[in-house]
């Protein structure tokens, strides 16, 4: 695979193979573009990231605080993950514990791996422990069916406020 500099110094060379390369070019770094916003899986680093990507979400997050050293958590983090890599009502946030310390304190972290699930700022669901792979589908299924209810009842609620 061709580096970015590579490629330039490349189409600059020959613009006849640049004029062939661009729009092929184009089209592949506008993909690029377009996976990355859609990436719903992040590490959060610090508390501003915290807000910005949880506290402000429009759609449930799950918080998984785990650490490097801690076996369950090199085994759930994946789990997580590969359950969630296609997931557009639910975002995945994990948070090492070793480098985010005010955060552990903040939600009252005793133990890793923990769970918690953010809906409009607030903790919804916490778990703590490894899952096995079935309750994991479980559980993400039941954030998205409380998700799903709780926008039903807003909806209503608003429909009542605006008659």
């Amino acid at each position: 695979m061709l580096k970015l500099p590579t490629l330039v110094a490349r189409l600059q060379a020959s613009p006849a193979v640049a004029q062939r390369s661009l729009p092929i070019t184009l089209s592949a770094i506008q993909k690029f573009s377009q996976s990355q916003t859609t990436l719903k899986t992040y590490t959060i680093n610090n508390h501003n990231e915290f807000d910005q990507k949880i506290i402000n979400s429009n759609v449930p997050v799950i918080v998984n605080f785990h650490a490097d050293w801690c076996a369950p958590c090199k085994t759930l983090t994946p789990m997580l993950t590969a359950r969630l890599e296609n997931a557009e009502d639910i975002d995945l946030a994990v948070i090492d514990v070793d480098k985010n310390i005010d955060l552990v304190e903040t939600f009252d972290v005793r133990a890793v791996p923990a769970i918690l699930v953010f809906r409009n700022g607030i903790v919804t669901d916490k778990l703590v422990g490894l899952m096995e792979d079935q309750n994991i589908s479980e559980f993400i299924e039941k954030i998205r069916t409380k998700a799903r209810l709780q926008k039903e009842t807003e909806r209503e609620e608003a429909t009542k406020k605006s008659k």
